[in-house]
């Protein structure tokens, strides 16, 4: 009465997985490109776009063989415009958050995108992608202002990966406190998805897709009303802790308080000591 767990070997990837790789990859494109006609009928960007993101999440997971198993899933609707973090270990997270969040979405890029593949890096900034330059944090502040309006503003909520890029292991990586402002900005929730084998689809450095199902757990909506500038640090290891716990990794400990030097006490009944001449 062992519950069984069966492990395919990674493997030189067959033809039938390139070609499908490689239609997934670019299907992002042409899911795009299926919904400008509706742009042009509706003048609605918004729709077209929202249109396009579930055609796309749907036709890549079909070619990739990607099935999602979810728990807490009632979490992605419950509170909208929302923060989700997620923890990055694959290029297959791009699939996998497509397929949870499905609409309204917008999300944070590297710059170097744009220009390692112009009509990708356009096709993103077409759906809402705010492309950052990592190496100038003046201009990656900035950048998340118009995020910030579109929560307020227009209702959308915000994807981004708390730890930059992709990881080589499971392991979580320190957090970043970007995700954490904008949500404290725009004044919404936190809404944490761990994802814990998205490696089985494609582990980091790897091109070819594989068939899988990753495991996928959403926690509750975090409040962030009483959220200020001094206590993100708080914050930003609270939220962490939670991914911790759900992968079963070590949390991180609270730091103890400096203490400071106190001068030392003199006895009682001490004279003070004779000034030399």
């Amino acid at each position: 009465s062992w519950p069984v767990a069966r492990f395919g070997s990674g493997g030189r990837p067959s033809l039938t997985q390139f070609v499908r790789s490689v239609a997934a990859t670019s299907s992002l494109v042409t899911s795009f490109a299926a919904g400008l006609p509706i742009y042009a009928l509706t003048g609605s960007r918004r729709e077209s776009v929202n249109f396009s993101f579930s055609l796309f999440a749907d036709t890549a997971s079909a070619l990739i063989g990607l099935k999602l198993n979810v728990k807490g899933e009632e979490n992605l609707w419950s509170d909208r415009p929302a923060v989700f973090v997620f923890n990055h270990q694959s290029k297959a997270d791009v699939v996998i958050i497509a397929k949870l969040l499905r609409r309204d979405i917008a999300g944070i890029g590297k710059q170097e995108i744009k220009s390692e593949t112009p009509i990708l890096g356009k096709v993103l900034e077409w759906g809402g992608v705010v492309f950052i330059d990592r190496s100038n944090a003046a201009s990656a502040i900035e950048s998340i202002t118009p995020l910030v309006d579109s929560m307020r503003v227009d209702g959308k909520s915000v994807v981004l990966a708390p730890e930059g890029t992709r990881t080589v292991s499971p392991t979580l990586a320190p957090f970043k406190k970007r995700a954490f402002h904008i949500a404290m900005q725009a004044g919404v929730p936190m809404v944490p998805i761990v994802i814990r084998n998205a490696g089985d689809v494609a582990p980091k450095g790897d091109f070819v897709f594989r068939p899988a199902t990753v495991d996928v757990e959403v926690l509750p909506p975090v409040d962030t009303s009483n959220w200020t500038a001094k206590t993100i640090d708080t914050h930003v290891r609270e939220v962490r802790n939670m991914f911790a716990r759900a992968l079963g990794q070590p949390e991180e400990s609270t730091p103890r308080p400096r203490r400071k030097p106190t001068a030392a006490k003199k006895p009682a009944g001490s004279k003070p000591a004779a000034k030399k001449t």
